[in-house]
């Protein structure tokens, strides 16, 4: 009876710690990574409707993209001037990841297809692999890097 009970609360241990660790694996993001998720929907949402002040607003005074060449106002001028060549314009993105690397850094990674053309079938599609570089200022997340390659 004791070896019973005692395998019983063996069990139920287990089972706790089971649960605990699947609990926190399976658990919602921080304020501070939703957020940045936050951020990113949209920005996304501001690229497809043609807003591209909206796109710009987390996009801090510093930021720089790419080798080094790309800062703020050309980024700015590059959304613009792609989406003038596009009457739609498409993006999902899929398997992002938050990593909050300090209290006032984080870093977003992510793929994103983006699709575009004038008709209602897109004429065009690419998927990227996309790195993201959040800055704290106050409390909000603004993105101070990013880095994208073609996936494809």
């Amino acid at each position: 009876m004791i070896a019973r009970l005692n395998s019983a609360v063996s069990l139920s241990a287990v089972l706790l710690v089971a649960t605990l660790v699947l609990a926190s694996a399976c658990s919602a993001p921080t304020d501070d990574e939703q957020q940045i998720r936050d951020h990113l929907d949209a920005m996304s949402l501001a690229l497809e409707e043609d807003h591209v002040r909206d796109f710009m607003r987390p996009i801090a005074e510093d930021f720089i993209a790419g080798t080094g060449s790309l800062n703020r106002n050309a980024l700015m001028l590059l959304v613009r001037r792609e989406r003038m060549a596009r009457e739609e314009v498409r993006i999902q993105r899929m398997n992002t990841r938050v990593e909050l690397v300090s209290s006032d850094r984080a870093t977003a990674t992510f793929q994103a297809i983006g699709t575009g053309g004038t008709g209602l079938i897109p004429d065009e599609g690419q998927l990227w692999n996309v790195e993201t570089g959040w800055r704290k200022q106050e409390d909000d997340w603004q993105m101070i890097s990013a880095r994208w390659e073609r996936a494809l």
